[in-house]
């Protein structure tokens, strides 16, 4: 994966946020982190890990994807599935798996 658009995921975060009526202090707060951090995030100033982004998804109830849509490609794709019948297949998939499963899923998707 090249740079990330940091200024990009940061405006999606705030976007998020503010669209569920949180201030930056609450998200900081669930994370354990200092709101100047959040800002920091938000106005592309810090570059997050993984696990915060992850981290930040859970606060503002979405997914991960929600932040980094368009900063990743497949480029040998020959056909490209719509977002929707992507989102769908997986939360198909996800449906179908045991508690169990599904927490070895969250711990390998920690793992990233």
């Amino acid at each position: 994966m090249s740079d990330l658009n940091l200024k990009e995921i940061g405006a999606r975060i705030k976007e998020r946020r503010l669209s569920v009526g949180v201030t930056q202090e609450y998200v900081a707060k669930k994370i354990d982190v200092n709101s100047s951090h959040i800002s920091n995030i938000e106005r592309g100033k810090a570059k997050p890990s993984l696990r915060r982004i992850v981290d930040i998804a859970n606060a503002l109830d979405c997914t991960v994807d929600y932040f980094l849509a368009g900063e990743y490609k497949k480029k040998s794709a020959k056909k490209v599935l719509s977002e929707e019948s992507r989102y769908g297949a997986i939360t198909d998939k996800l449906a179908q798996c045991s508690p169990d499963k599904l927490e070895r899923i969250s711990k390998m998707l920690d793992l990233l």
